[in-house]
């Protein structure tokens, strides 16, 4: 008579995390700030003040905005300011950076974002295939999680590499 399958990895208490489903980052946008300078090199203060003020941000409510300037035009930092602040007024989050640049940040984030008391006192394995956010978003999660996991894995339940093991206190 046959014994019938047994998930040893479900019994284990393993948690394992698909980072890209678990994590949840802002949309990420670019806004170019040229398009408020004079021949997109020139910034006239009072044109660049009007222009900002009466840009309608909304459509960036809840993401994040990766501002930048596709001229080589030279921009005193209350420009930056001033946008972030019409982005902020709006519900959005900035930065001075490439659209790249922001999507890093989002991912990071996202990991701050993460409620530990799931986590704590876990058995957690990060899936191998789960690089969403790539190396950096797995620094973060490593620094955010290892102080309150048991142990922290990243692979497969079958060939996991060991990361953290916390020893009770």
């Amino acid at each position: 008579m046959e014994e019938p399958l047994v998930n040893r990895v479900q019994e284990s208490g393993l948690i394992q995390l698909d980072l890209s489903r678990e994590l949840q980052p802002r949309q990420v946008d670019v806004v170019d700030v040229s398009q408020w300078l004079d021949h997109g090199f020139v910034l006239r203060e009072k044109d660049f003040r009007d222009s900002v003020k009466s840009w309608d941000a909304s459509s960036h409510a809840d993401h994040l905005v990766a501002l930048h300037c596709t001229t080589d035009a030279i921009l005193p930092d209350w420009a930056w300011m001033l946008v972030a602040h019409a982005l902020n007024a709006a519900g959005a989050r900035a930065m001075v950076g490439s659209k790249a640049d922001a999507t890093q940040r989002a991912w990071h984030d996202a990991v701050l974002d993460l409620d530990l008391e799931t986590y704590r006192g876990q058995r957690v394995i990060v899936k191998g295939c789960a690089t969403a956010g790539g190396p950096n978003t797995l620094v973060a999660f490593t620094q955010r999680l290892g102080p309150v996991v048991k142990s922290l894995m990243f692979g497969e339940a079958c060939s996991a590499v060991p990361i953290v093991k916390n020893r009770p206190a």
